[in-house]
């Protein structure tokens, strides 16, 4: 082991990953681009030991205990074992599990840093009851708070609005510039490079390689050949359904919605409706109620029975059946992506999507299993069909589940965050997708996202909570 100054790593092999020279201690901050099946999510494991290298010529690490990782798979284990911990059954009343101020050093309760990153208001919160951007958030600031030297961050800018990010990078450049922590920010878009990092680097097919320091050059023009050598055409599968017989005005229609949590409203006196082939486009700041309208649809949210909501000419409460609902919906929300647990084959994840069953359980046609495996192609996961769902990537669990929501071309496509966790070549895949969808398909688009560069052009309806 050895201090972050002296920390260096050269010629290191290992069949996740290759790293020829690098010293980490050469800057406070780095930004490692890579695609999701790069291996850029192997360099917390080789930082912190959790592989060993084949073979080696310098090998210089910091201080296990003093390095942190905030990955998508690491707030993933947290939420399971959150759920495993659950006692809800025991007790007799809903149990939130480990409260938010529980993550955090007793002592340093009333760090400003705290309310800094909008956490002072949800301490008494559960952590499965965070989105996914406050849970990395809460991982972020616990880290700093427990006096770490090293932070390895994966995506920290997803899923986050456009004040929260700026808030988050405030953050991380405060940390850099007066706590002496050193940053690794592993990101897949460009565009999610913060001005202040002051290497970059890059991994591809698990190499990994320093290009230089931001604003030179040289630097610019290897990313942009990066990412450049990814592009490719692409067309939806030949059996994508036309509109034929959906005989009602509206797919949904909510009137003087409201949704109330511990007497504090989400939202009240909300009318939203949305028509056949209206793509709806919905933004807001984190809190504002997006995701609880999509689960006020889905049926996620219970209060759907004491709102005046209409689905598919159905009123929600006249004892329809919410599988008869959801035969008409495909749905990707990070809820979704959390609670998708049972490790299936990626070919039998996308199948699922057909039964709307978390895991497949039913017997499956070949022209099924043959349409399953050209939407798996579309996306580049084609040579992976076999593999366990639960051994890839985050980003290609993420591929995979919108690839289930599209399987059965449904009246409404429910789509809450998808790329998140994709990287910029795959994120632009899946946009290019939905511009078809929307122009060549009956599928009737709910987007919601935070990304300026998803705004797509061809939304015809914009909510804005």
């Amino acid at each position: 082991m050895s201090s972050l100054l002296n920390s260096t790593i050269n010629n290191y092999y290992h069949p996740e990953i290759m790293i020829e020279n690098w010293t980490i201690g050469q800057a406070k901050s780095w930004c490692v681009l890579g695609t999701i099946d790069s291996g850029k999510q192997s360099i917390a494991h080789v930082l912190t030991s959790e592989i060993k290298p084949t073979t080696v010529d310098t090998l210089m690490l910091p201080n296990k205990n003093d390095i942190a990782v905030i990955s998508f798979e690491e707030q993933q284990k947290i939420y399971e074992h959150e759920l495993k911990i659950e006692a809800t059954d025991d007790i007799n009343q809903q149990d939130i599990g480990t409260l938010v101020r529980e993550f955090l050093p007793q002592k340093k309760l009333n760090d400003p840093l705290i309310k800094t990153v909008g956490l002072d208001n949800l301490l008494d919160s559960g952590y499965r009851q965070l989105s996914s951007g406050e849970g990395r958030k809460l991982l972020i600031l616990a880290a700093i708070l427990q006096g770490k030297k090293l932070l390895v961050c994966e995506d920290p800018f997803d899923s986050l609005d456009r004040e929260s990010c700026k808030t988050l990078s405030n953050l991380f450049k405060e940390i850099i510039d007066n706590r002496g922590i050193t940053l690794i920010l592993l990101l897949g878009n460009r565009s999610d490079i913060p001005a202040w990092c002051e290497q970059i680097a890059i991994i591809k097919k698990n190499e990994f390689t320093v290009i230089g320091a931001q604003g030179n050059e040289k630097t610019q023009q290897k990313l942009n050949d990066y990412f450049n050598s990814n592009a490719e055409q692409i067309d939806l599968p030949e059996e994508f359904k036309t509109l034929s017989s959906y005989s009602h005005e509206y797919l949904f229609r909510l009137v003087n919605g409201t949704v109330r949590y511990q007497n504090k409203a989400v939202f009240e006196g909300l009318n939203v409706s949305v028509k056949p082939q209206q793509h709806t486009l919905i933004t807001g700041k984190n809190g504002s109620g997006k995701s609880t309208l999509l689960n006020l649809i889905t049926g996620e949210c219970t209060q759907c029975y004491s709102n005046d909501l209409t689905l598919f000419g159905i009123k929600r409460g006249s004892g329809e059946s919410i599988w008869q609902l959801k035969a008409n919906m495909g749905i990707v929300t990070p809820e979704l992506h959390r609670q998708y647990r049972v490790n299936g084959s990626l070919l039998n994840v996308v199948l699922s999507g057909l039964f709307d069953s978390i895991g497949l359980y039913q017997t499956t046609e070949n022209y099924q299993i043959t349409y399953a495996r050209q939407w798996l192609k579309k996306v580049g996961l084609g040579d992976k069909e076999s593999a366990l769902f639960n051994e890839l990537s985050f980003g290609e669990q993420r591929l995979t589940l919108i690839v289930r929501a599209l399987i059965k071309a449904p009246l409404l496509l429910i789509l809450d965050e998808i790329t998140q966790g994709l990287d910029e070549f795959n994120r632009q895949r899946i946009l290019k997708i939905i511009k078809m969808i929307m122009q060549e398909s009956h599928s009737t688009i709910l987007f919601v996202t935070h990304r300026q560069d998803e705004l797509l052009d061809n939304f015809s309806q914009h909510i804005k909570l």
